[in-house]
């Protein structure tokens, strides 16, 4: 593990889209372990905050750094796909038949197995404890076109962290679900940060909920931070 007591910094951070600036002079650091939620209005910049950390959009300046290793350019896209977990507010199941297993087993796809190499007993063993963690393992065999909405996100999550990444980084996760889902999926991402040792960034549009799992609350208003808030535990 990193030596840094921050698993995500970001030093005047500007992004945005051709000449439309998005966020500007963005600065704050996630720590080790540390679980941060990032809320505002639609347009405030988080879904662009959340491209530049997985380099899916140039930044125009300033720097990020992701474990100490300085991302900014872009040049790391392999390494960061092994340290950052990343699920998407939305991620459909798809047509084809799935099942459970597979589908998270997709996750360690580029790391010990890929199109001439094929899954080892560790990758299964490793699919299979992860399932375990998240609560689907008795749905192991199940297609993943007939899971619920809460067991679609618990798998989702699962296919994040079973390439065992440092970072996760949630859009929206309990999006649509009900109380009792939400509940179960609150449950699932306190348990694996503290198996992991995770650090989690996480979008949400719920700041009640957001208080009640974070450690701390990032507020964006016209790309620029607002407040950095403390919770209380």
């Amino acid at each position: 593990m990193s030596s840094s007591h921050y698993a995500i910094e970001l030093s005047k951070l500007k992004m945005g889209y051709g000449h439309h600036i998005v966020l500007k002079d963005i600065n704050f650091n996630i720590k080790l372990g540390e679980f941060v939620s990032i809320l505002g209005e639609n347009g405030a910049g988080k879904t662009t905050l959340f491209k530049g950390i997985l380099q899916l959009l140039p930044i125009m300046d300033g720097k990020i750094k992701i474990l100490e290793r300085d991302v900014t350019k872009g040049k790391d896209k392999q390494w960061l796909r092994s340290q950052i977990g990343y699920v998407p507010q939305k991620q459909s199941m798809g047509k084809f038949p799935i099942s459970v297993f597979d589908a998270v087993l997709l996750g360690r796809w580029g790391t010990s197995f890929s199109y001439l190499k094929r899954p080892s007993k560790e990758d299964k063993e490793i699919v299979e404890e992860t399932l375990e963690i998240v609560d689907l393992s008795h749905m192991i065999h199940q297609d993943c076109r007939e899971l619920s909405g809460g067991q679609c996100q618990r798998l989702n999550i699962a296919r994040a962290i079973v390439r065992k990444p440092q970072v996760l980084l949630l859009d929206e996760p309990t999006t649509h679900l009900d109380i009792d889902s939400q509940a179960k999926l609150d449950r699932t991402i306190d348990i694996i940060r503290q198996q992991y040792n995770l650090s989690i960034l996480m979008i949400s549009h719920d700041q009640h909920h957001a208080e009640s799992i974070s450690d701390r609350l990032v507020y964006l208003k016209n790309g620029e931070i607002l407040k950095n808030v403390e919770m209380v535990q």
